[in-house]
């Protein structure tokens, strides 16, 4: 059993650890890319830093601050241009992106609820908007032309003519 002066030694050598590395160059350069960004405010001072971050960088400094962590997926997925090596991830922070980008809640991540890193998608880069996904369908020649037509008569790309049919279709058919 441990007495009361040993666990109060741990807390300070665990806070005396933390207080170092929130001191390093590694961590503010990191904390300075996300308020730089506007993904996160301090009440403290931080030196802003517009270069990207290596993402060893941002584990090593989520440590300490959990809101890094908690940011990181969203930006892979939604502003990857902050990152230098944003197509190497570590394998549980793969499959967080993965889970993200099908929409699905995913799993925990170091500590953070998935619940928690999905409700940041939505406020990274384009806020309010989710990350579009990839459908392939084979449509036939008639089709195709008639998509094209649409697409020259209105003005607007086959994806935003397909998005206006399906909703048209959805409104006549489910009366909403």
């Amino acid at each position: 059993m441990t007495d009361l002066g040993t666990i109060q030694l741990r807390a300070k050598k665990r806070a005396a650890s933390i207080a170092r590395r929130r001191r390093s160059d590694r961590y503010r350069r990191v904390l300075g890319r996300y308020v730089s960004a506007g993904l996160l405010t301090t009440n403290y001072d931080v030196e802003l830093n517009r270069d990207p971050m290596a993402i060893k960088d941002v584990l090593w400094a989520g440590e300490i601050e959990p809101r890094l962590l908690e940011l990181l997926p969203a930006i892979v997925v939604k502003r990857p241009s902050l990152l230098t090596d944003a197509g190497d991830l570590p394998r549980d922070l793969a499959q967080v992106v993965a889970s993200l980008r099908k929409n699905e809640t995913p799993d925990d991540f170091r500590g953070i609820p998935g619940a928690d890193l999905q409700r940041w998608l939505p406020r990274v880069g384009h806020k309010d908007k989710l990350p579009s996904r990839l459908k392939s369908f084979r449509l036939q020649h008639d089709d195709t032309l008639l998509l094209s037509d649409l697409q020259d008569k209105l003005g607007i790309s086959q994806t935003e003519v397909l998005r206006r049919a399906l909703r048209s279709l959805a409104a006549s058919t489910l009366g909403s």
